[in-house]
C-alpha cells in the first residue's frame, strides 16, 4: 500500500496545538495552574464555571497530555497513545486530546482509529484544523486500500479533498509558525489526493473505452463491418501528459509554490519557505546571497494565475511522479 510508512519528523513536528513541559514541571505554582485552566477552558463547549468545577481533572488531564507529547516526540506512539488516553478519560471535552491521539494512532497505521478520533476532534471544535487534516487524508489512504475502482471511489476521495481543503481555509491567514508548518503538509496532501483522483479517473476510462471496444466489435460483427482498430488502440492508450515549469516550483523546497513572492534580487520563491529563511539568516537571497528589502516583497500574480490555470484545467497539480494511485504516499 502507499501509506504503510509515512513523513514522520514532519508530522511529529506539528501534532500538538500548545507546548507543555512534561509532567515533572508542568505545574509550578497557583499562578501557572490558573494560566492552564485558562487555556484548557478557551475554545470549549463548557462553561467556564464549570470548567471550575472539572479543574482537578482538567489539571491532571493536562499532565498526560503532555506526557503524551514528550513520547509523540520520542517516537514511542503505543505510550503516547496509552497517556493521551487517560487524558481523556479524565476530561473529554478537549478537542486537542482526540486530534493528538489520532496522530499517535495514524503513525502507527491504526487509521480506523486516527479517523475515530480525528472526527470526535472535530465534533468537540469544527475549527481544529489539524483534525481536519488527520480525517481527511486517512479517508485518502482507506480510498488506496480499497480493493475495486469504482465511482464511488472517486466520491469517497472528494471528501477527502473537501477536509484538506476545510484545514487549508483554517490555517491560511494563520502567521503561528506550527500552523505554517501544517500549512505545507495540508497543501503536499491536497496535490497527492487530487492526483490520485486523476489516476483513479484514468483507470475508470480506460476500462469503459475497452468495453465500448467490445460492444463496437459485436456491433460490427453482426453488421459485417470493419472498424480502425488502430485508431481504437491509440485511443485505449492516450495518457494525457501534463507539462510542468521549472519556474512553478520553490527553489527551496522544491515543491509547487501556493504564494509565489518576488523579491528585488529578481528571484520567486514560495512566501512561507523565503519568510522562514528571513528568520534563520537575515535578509538575505539565499541563492543570489544579495540583501532583500522586507517591505519590498511582491506577491508573483501572474505566476500564481499559471499555477490556478494549469489546476482548474487537470484538477490537480505536483511534482509526483506516480503512475499507480496506490503507490502514492501522504504525510
Amino acid at each position: 500500500m502507499g501509506n504503510t510508512t509515512s513523513n514522520h519528523p514532519q508530522i511529529t513536528g506539528v501534532f500538538s496545538e500548545y507546548s507543555f513541559h512534561h509532567k515533572n514541571c508542568l505545574i509550578s505554582s497557583h499562578s501557572t495552574q490558573r494560566k492552564i485552566l485558562k487555556a484548557a477552558s478557551k475554545g470549549n463547549e463548557l462553561p467556564h464555571r464549570s470548567n471550575r468545577r472539572f479543574a482537578p481533572n482538567i489539571l491532571k488531564s493536562l499532565e498526560f497530555k503532555s506526557e503524551g507529547n514528550h513520547y509523540i516526540q520520542m517516537k514511542q506512539y503505543k505510550k503516547a497513545i496509552e497517556s493521551y488516553t487517560q487524558a481523556i478519560n479524565l476530561y473529554d471535552h478537549d478537542s486537542i486530546y482526540f486530534s493528538n491521539r489520532s496522530v499517535a494512532n495514524k503513525l502507527l497505521n491504526r487509521f480506523q482509529e486516527a479517523k475515530q478520533d480525528a472526527q470526535q476532534a472535530i465534533k468537540i471544535d469544527k475549527c481544529n484544523s489539524r483534525a481536519h487534516f488527520l480525517y481527511g487524508t486517512v479517508i485518502l489512504i482507506e480510498v488506496q486500500m480499497f480493493p475495486d475502482i469504482t465511482e464511488a471511489l472517486i466520491k469517497q476521495a472528494q471528501l477527502g479533498i473537501e477536509e484538506l481543503e476545510k484545514a487549508s481555509e483554517q490555517v491560511k491567514q494563520n502567521k503561528n509558525e506550527q500552523k505554517n508548518k501544517l500549512k505545507v503538509l495540508i497543501n503536499q496532501n491536497l496535490a497527492k489526493g487530487k492526483r490520485m483522483i486523476y489516476l483513479i479517473r484514468q483507470e475508470i476510462d480506460k476500462r469503459n473505452i475497452l468495453s465500448l471496444k467490445q460492444t463496437l466489435k459485436d456491433i460490427a460483427h453482426r453488421q459485417h463491418q470493419q472498424l480502425d482498430w488502430n485508431l481504437i488502440e491509440q485511443n485505449i492508450h492516450k495518457k494525457t501528459e501534463i507539462i510542468l515549469p521549472e519556474y512553478f516550483l520553490c527553489p527551496i523546497t522544491y515543491e509547487i509554490m501556493d504564494e509565489p513572492t518576488l523579491l528585488n534580487s529578481g528571484l520567486t520563491y514560495d512566501k512561507i519557505s523565503i519568510q522562514q529563511q528571513f528568520k534563520q539568516n537575515g535578509y538575505v537571497d539565499p541563492i543570489t546571497r544579495e540583501n532583500i528589502d522586507p517591505l519590498g516583497l511582491i506577491q508573483n500574480i501572474q505566476l500564481q494565475n499559471g499555477i490556478q490555470q494549469i489546476i482548474q484545467q487537470y484538477g490537480w497539480i505536483g511534482i509526483e511522479n506516480e503512475k499507480d494511485y496506490k503507490a502514492i504516499k501522504f504525510e
